[in-house]
């Protein structure tokens, strides 16, 4: 028996069709009705024999952020996420009832389904913030991975990876036809956005940086004007000056929304934010809160349109190689997973907390790795490269699980968005571009700057950090000076500890109080570091330290 229970809020529709419902959320590229694409379809999917092979084969033809679920008769359902899993699904399998939801709580409330903690997976949440894989914090209820689908049929259930992002799969091509093909990449994705929002505005949050430049001066390059940019942090810091300039080069609507403090810390304590917490709960990561206080606030000033569209720059610095490491022995040939080195991908997204970085944590982790890896990363040859492996499964990890949380935030306040930089087009072309001209971004940075479009890249710094207020640059120095003799390591926690929590250019450490971090003796990492360990709290545990303990107890006693 098939349960549906989609809440209708955020995004959802639903949408019916000759006794089909269809729920969806997100966009298709190139259709403003999403139901259409999906309902033309359907005459011709009913003549055909039902298999997970057919409808797999049909969605991945699909181009778009979005998640949905068919209900086509009592014994048939389909549901999928797209190629990233922007948008998340649940599914829980109990006494013959197979129920799902895009909303992770609703599922806790079916009667009689062991809702036990996974303490593996509350130690992976503590040491990444996520969970990989279809697990979540809670037996029995199940999340749908990246490039995933699911049919419902005869009372059996079918799933399909239906896409994998496979950077091993590269063509030779000389450097200067990839610069022109990127190009050309970057157009067609922005002209199919501009195509999308059908005319409304679209509002950019700006920063310093590479990838939000990128969609504001493609933007106006293709001379699309219904544009207005915010960009949030502490007065004079370096994003603010920043993104102030390039609005002003390219003569767009420029919005501050200035942090303080005491504000954000005093909205981190709020109903409203609690009240986001909770109509995001996924049990599988922890709540994005880069920009929530800032869009929140960005909303209340009601100066930008109600049918606005908001555009993000992720994920650009991780698809163009920002996150691979600039070490060639990571370009060497690996044949097999079995004696695959994980130590730089342990260190790029397990280490929340120093103090979880044990042999045996570690060990786990890895076991629980190489579990997903070998269900992903399948070539024909079993030809991998360090780097290409490391590249596939941060995407449908981290970035699929907690980066792709932040469009959560629009959601909240109402509002559609967008995500060009992770279209088809750009996840078919990184996939396939070698190593040497991902690290460092070095194809990306070049064909940004060589084509300088509005303007903005020649002229206009990137990423020129600062140390503000200057009160704190005098205090930090000397303090540096004192510290210096212990090592660099010494300094290191004792900046992360005493300084960072001012320092950060929006405060995002005013998620907890400032004496949690002037005296953790645990290591943090940053603020996904307090994140998890409220996440952890919640679930009665006090704190990530004690769930590392739980687990090392479980497996002793099992022995």
């Amino acid at each position: 028996m098939i349960n549906i229970n989609i809440r209708e809020e955020y995004g959802w529709r639903l949408y019916r069709y000759k006794g089909i419902n269809l729920w969806f959320s997100g966009y298709l590229t190139g259709h403003t009705d999403p139901s259409m694409v999906i309902f033309e379809s359907f005459d011709f999917l009913n003549n055909k024999t039902h298999s997970i092979d057919f409808f797999s084969n049909w969605v991945r033809k699909l181009t778009g952020h979005f998640a949905f679920v068919i209900e086509a008769t009592d014994n048939w359902c389909f549901m999928a996420t797209d190629k990233i899993c922007s948008i998340p699904l649940f599914e829980v399998f109990y006494d013959g009832h197979y129920t799902v939801s895009n909303y992770a709580p609703n599922l806790r409330s079916i009667s009689g389904v062991n809702y036990d903690i996974n303490l593996d997976v509350a130690l992976e949440i503590s040491m990444s913030g996520f969970a990989l894989g279809n697990k979540t914090l809670y037996d029995n209820l199940k999340r749908l991975s990246a490039g995933e689908c699911v049919f419902w049929f005869n009372n059996k259930i079918y799933r399909d990876y239906y896409y994998t992002y496979t950077p091993w799969e590269m063509h030779s091509c000389n450097y200067a036809q990839l610069k022109q093909e990127l190009t050309n990449v970057l157009m067609s994705t922005l002209k199919k956005t501009i195509d999308s929002v059908n005319g409304r505005q679209i509002v950019v949050p700006l920063s310093a940086g590479h990838d939000s430049r990128l969609i504001v001066s493609g933007l106006k390059k293709l001379e699309y004007e219904n544009v207005v940019c915010f960009s949030y942090g502490r007065r004079g810091n370096y994003e603010v000056k920043t993104s102030k300039k390039i609005c002003d080069m390219l003569g767009y609507k420029w919005i501050y929304v200035q942090d303080e403090l005491n504000r954000k810390r005093a909205f981190f304590l709020s109903d409203v934010y609690e009240k986001y917490v909770k109509a995001f709960e996924s049990y599988a990561s922890v709540p994005n809160i880069q920009d929530i206080y800032e869009v929140f606030t960005l909303k209340q000033m009601s100066i930008i349109d109600n049918d606005a569209v908001i555009i993000n720059g992720n994920s650009g610095d991780f698809i163009s190689g920002g996150h691979i490491p600039t070490d060639n022995s990571l370009n060497e040939k690996v044949f097999t997973l079995d004696n695959f080195t994980w130590a730089h991908f342990l260190d790029k997204h397990y280490s929340l907390w120093s103090k979880l970085r044990t042999q045996f944590n570690d060990n786990l982790i890895i076991d629980r790795l190489f579990k997903i890896a070998s269900k992903r990363c399948i070539t024909k040859n079993n030809d991998f490269t360090t780097y290409s492996v490391m590249e596939c499964m941060e995407c449908i990890g981290r970035q699929s699980r907690l980066v792709t949380n932040q469009q959560r935030s629009y959601e909240f306040i109402g509002h559609e968005w967008r995500l060009p930089l992770w279209g088809e087009e750009m996840l078919d072309f990184w996939e396939s571009v070698p190593m040497q001209y991902k690290i460092e971004q070095k194809l990306y940075k070049d064909v940004l700057h060589d084509n300088d479009w509005g303007k903005v890249w020649s002229n206009i710094d990137i990423n020129k950090k600062l140390i503000r207020p200057y009160s704190l640059w005098f205090i930090r120095m000397l303090m540096k000076i004192l510290i210096s003799p212990f090592g660099k390591r010494i300094w290191h926690r004792v900046e992360k500890n005493m300084f960072i929590y001012w320092m950060h250019p929006s405060y995002a450490r005013a998620i907890t109080s400032y004496f949690n971090v002037l005296f953790d003796n645990r290591g943090q990492r940053n603020t996904n570091s307090w994140t998890a360990d409220q996440f952890i709290k919640k679930r009665g545990f006090k704190g990530v330290e004690s769930v590392s303990d739980a687990v090392r107890n479980k497996y002793n006693d099992s022995r």
